[in-house]
């Protein structure tokens, strides 16, 4: 894996899918973070669809499926619209500093029977699902877990822009807009993720 011309490509030269989404701003003016998202949708076809098209006024530069194929929407040095209003240690509008990751993920769930349902009533089963409290809610609710494949496709990817860019922290949505957004969730392995990327301090700093 490897990046030309703010492009995502394989190690033979062939290009990782692009599917451009018209949801762009102009050139970042930085590259300090990697913001993860869950898509909270049915589908990675589903997500991509919506993150691409004028109405939705949403996009992200990669979307990772639960299988791990990865698929690029905005190029690495353009803004993507997926982080609105946000704030992280004295910086505002993280869309200007950051790359977007969506993850296909369900997202948050309630409790329907003996099945979990999801926002957009899908049900899943509790194999799929891990029951949790959110770090900024009290009151415990149903997570769609993140597959291994998934995890380490965007594990590998985050190594790959921390060299390219020198990104100093990876953040969830949650923590740029606590309370507004939940993603990527508590079944989401964060600290395991940092490490995994930067090493044991779990950053770049």
């Amino acid at each position: 894996m490897q990046v030309n011309n703010e492009r995502l490509y394989n190690d033979d030269l062939t290009s990782f899918p692009f599917i451009r989404s018209a949801n762009i701003g102009g050139r970042l003016r930085s590259r300090e973070f990697i913001v993860i998202h869950y898509t909270e949708g049915q589908s990675d076809t589903a997500a991509i669809e919506w993150l691409t098209i004028p109405k939705s006024q949403v996009s992200s530069h990669i979307v990772i499926a639960r299988d791990g194929t990865i698929a690029q929407l905005v190029p690495f040095d353009t803004i993507a619209w997926h982080a609105g209003e946000s704030y992280w240690k004295g910086m505002r509008y993280l869309n200007y500093y950051s790359i977007g990751i969506e993850l296909d993920n369900a997202g948050r769930m309630t409790r329907n029977g003996n099945i979990w349902r999801a926002s957009f009533k899908k049900d899943y089963p509790d194999g799929e699902v891990i029951e949790a409290i959110h770090k900024f809610d009290r009151k415990p609710y149903g997570w769609h877990n993140y597959p291994s494949e998934q995890i380490q496709a965007m594990i590998d990817l985050c190594k790959l822009l921390v060299t390219q860019y020198g990104i100093k922290e990876i953040l969830g949505h949650d923590d740029i807009r606590p309370k507004a957004k939940w993603d990527p969730g508590p079944a989401f392995p964060m600290e395991y993720v940092r490490v995994q990327v930067f090493g044991p301090q779990g950053n770049a700093t």
